[in-house]
């Protein structure tokens, strides 16, 4: 594993091979988060809001949709599938 030091304002180099790997490129975001005595980086992409507030109402819109005959609870049940599977495809 790499050793990297602190420098000037608390900035850390990434390595360039973990850099790389991680398909990060200047200016891109990751969120910092200390978990017992280390720090985990985690890549993130910002979205603006609205445009996600739009796409997630359409996705509901389109899931009571098919799901017309189907009980509120299956309508939830597919709902809930569905915003996972939004996850994860912004996790990749």
């Amino acid at each position: 594993m790499p050793i990297v030091k602190v420098g000037r304002s608390r900035q850390v180099t990434i390595p360039k091979k973990l850099f790389e790997e991680l398909q990060l490129k200047e200016g891109d975001y990751v969120e910092v988060e200390l978990e017992r005595d280390q720090l985990i980086l985690t890549p993130k992409e910002l979205i603006d809001r609205d445009k996600a507030q739009a796409e997630l109402f359409e996705l509901i819109s389109r899931i009571r949709e098919r799901n017309n005959d189907v009980s509120p609870e299956g309508v939830e049940a597919a709902l809930q599938e569905a915003l996972e599977e939004v996850r994860a495809a912004r996790r990749r």
